[in-house]
């Protein structure tokens, strides 16, 4: 048999060690290729995957409601809702491809855990049976001014963020104009506030377990996000002494 030229590739293990020395220095390089794969799989490619799932579903889901549009208000509210959340996720698609160069990352087992958990959550909530959704026309219209509110400042935002947005706890760069000029966290206050929308007519039992879970993580990871731009950023402090941390002159 011949022997054939395998391709090499960053991600292979390095050659066994044969001393003490050599030793310490594999561990080393396994571990930080560990970390490079883990960093890889739930910075990138995880995010990626779901949100372009998420992306052809809302797609399905708003051409559906063009076909029942113009049956009554509520099929009108149904397809802004629903194009509101295309939008929020095709963003999210497109700001994860061109985002840049992380210059600071915390990959803390309990950050990531925490932004896996705040990131998708809710959308598991198709997964599991849920109480049947609340007929009130109070409720509803309720419903969808929240998840309308909450999704058009998740993406005003995301507009000033832009290419420095992240899953996991990273520094791409600091921003402090537009909305981030009332809070420090715009978007997952956006997030939380369609959250509420999206469990409102469900707000019984096991959805309003999830909602709770769903608004500790996301604070959660904002203290974690925070330890990496205070430390890459001196100025920070000063931004974060003058600017709440989630809701406008609360906290």
């Amino acid at each position: 048999m011949l022997a054939r030229n395998l391709p090499t590739s960053s991600y292979m293990m390095p050659p066994a060690p044969s001393n003490r020395h050599e030793f310490s220095a594999f561990l080393v390089t396994v571990r930080d290729l560990m970390t490079a794969r883990l960093s890889f799989f739930f910075g990138r490619a995880l995010p990626l995957g779901v949100f372009g799932f998420l992306v052809v579903i809302q797609a399905e889901l708003a051409i559906a409601g063009l076909g029942r549009l113009g049956q009554d208000w509520t099929t009108v509210a149904y397809l802004v809702n629903r194009l509101l959340t295309l939008a929020f996720f095709s963003f999210l698609f497109i700001m994860y491809m061109v985002r840049g160069r992380a210059v600071a990352r915390d990959h803390n087992p309990v950050a990531v855990l925490a932004a896996m958990v705040g990131s998708f959550i809710l959308f598991g909530m198709i997964l599991v049976p849920s109480p049947a959704r609340s007929e009130s026309l109070v409720v509803l219209t309720a419903s969808n001014l929240c998840l309308a509110v909450g999704m058009t400042q998740a993406i005003y935002a995301l507009a000033y963020l832009r290419h420095r947005f992240s899953i996991v706890p990273e520094a791409r760069g600091l921003v402090t104009s537009g909305p981030y000029r009332l809070v420090r966290h715009p978007i997952y206050l956006g997030e939380i506030l369609a959250g509420f929308g999206l469990v409102l007519p469900t707000i019984a039992g096991l959805p309003a377990i999830v909602f709770v879970v769903f608004v500790a993580a996301e604070v959660l990871r904002t203290y974690y996000e925070e330890r990496v731009l205070r430390r890459t950023y001196p100025e920070y402090a000063a931004y974060a002494a003058g600017t709440r941390r989630l809701i406008p002159l609360v906290f």
